[in-house]
């Protein structure tokens, strides 16, 4: 039975169990989309491994949890921050299965995986961030290109919370809209003038668009067929903006949140404010952006401070 890679305890194939625990994780941890996508993935290249080894599920150890790490680096080429996810999945998927008892232990419980190096986020200057809001435009399409980044730089939305607003989650007297994060949690988000300004101007244009196009939906941001803004649309519009102002930095939409993070922390914001702006559940990932603002201060100090300059030394 160990090439057909069933589970001896429970007689069910390791799809179904995976399947288990994927229902589990979204109908009782409310995970998003895109997180369950991730988690699938992970998992059906682990399925992949044990197969080729011929390894049932309920009979991997130590070792082989080790040399599945050991495959994820040497074999398939993953970064440090994807070895992690992956084994972070496994460790996951193992409590899961541990309690629902399919095992009898986690063979991933001691795998720490690989140190991480995590890269200090991308962001933009005061004046770069003034070009790309200051960008003309002339038609529909490009208010709502124009708009779309006032949003982005006013907000510090993650994509996917900007581009699952809808009408009735706009606020405009109150100058703020309702955005759902990750885990399905709401917050509010707080608009600028000048993108409430953008939005009084785009509103009614996209009643119109819309009634030409033939369609009928609550999205904000709509495409140029009617329909609700897509990922792809989104990413082609900032590669466009990038192209035409010269950009030289990579330039997306997490750029603008980024760009939102550090600013805010440079003005004096305190960490905890602007860990409730951007809908982060840890305190921890908030910080990744003061890391930001001290390399900054640094640069800042070699080159006005009369011993920190690098002629100097």
């Amino acid at each position: 039975m160990r090439g057909a890679c069933y589970i001896t305890n429970s007689a069910m194939r390791p799809y179904e169990t995976i399947n288990s625990y994927l229902e589990y994780l979204e109908g009782v941890r409310h995970l998003s989309t895109h997180t369950l996508t991730a988690y699938r993935e992970d998992l059906s290249l682990y399925v992949a491994f044990l197969k080729e080894r011929e390894l049932p599920i309920d009979g991997v150890s130590h070792l082989d949890a080790r040399r599945f790490a050991a495959y994820l680096i040497r074999e398939r080429g993953f970064k440090p921050n994807s070895v992690n996810r992956k084994l972070s999945t496994l460790r996951g998927f193992y409590r899961y299965a541990l309690n629902q008892k399919i095992v009898d232990f986690n063979p991933f419980a001691r795998i720490s995986g690989t140190p991480r190096y995590r890269r200090l986020p991308e962001v933009l200057s005061r004046q770069e961030v003034k070009q790309v809001l200051s960008h003309p435009y002339n038609d529909f399409l490009g208010l709502r290109d124009a708009l779309i980044m006032h949003l982005f730089y006013s907000t510090g939305c993650r994509m996917s919370e900007l581009l699952g607003v809808n009408i009735n989650h706009l606020e405009l007297a109150d100058e703020r809209l309702k955005v759902v994060g990750k885990g399905n949690k709401e917050r509010y988000v707080f608009i600028n003038p000048k993108t409430k300004a953008l939005l009084l101007e785009y509103l009614p244009l996209r009643e119109e668009w819309l009634f030409k196009s033939g369609q009928k939906n609550n999205a904000l941001l709509v495409g140029a067929r009617g329909n609700r803004l897509s990922p792809s649309s989104l990413h082609s519009i900032f590669e466009r903006y990038r192209k035409e102002l010269g950009l030289l930095k990579n330039f997306t939409p997490h750029t603008l949140r980024h760009s939102f993070a550090t600013h805010m922390l440079d003005r004096d914001s305190g960490i905890r404010v602007v860990q409730e702006l951007l809908g982060h559940s840890s305190i921890s990932t908030t910080q990744i952006y003061t890391h930001v603002s001290s390399a900054r201060l640094k640069a800042v100090y070699e080159k006005t401070h009369p011993h920190g300059r690098k002629e100097d030394e």
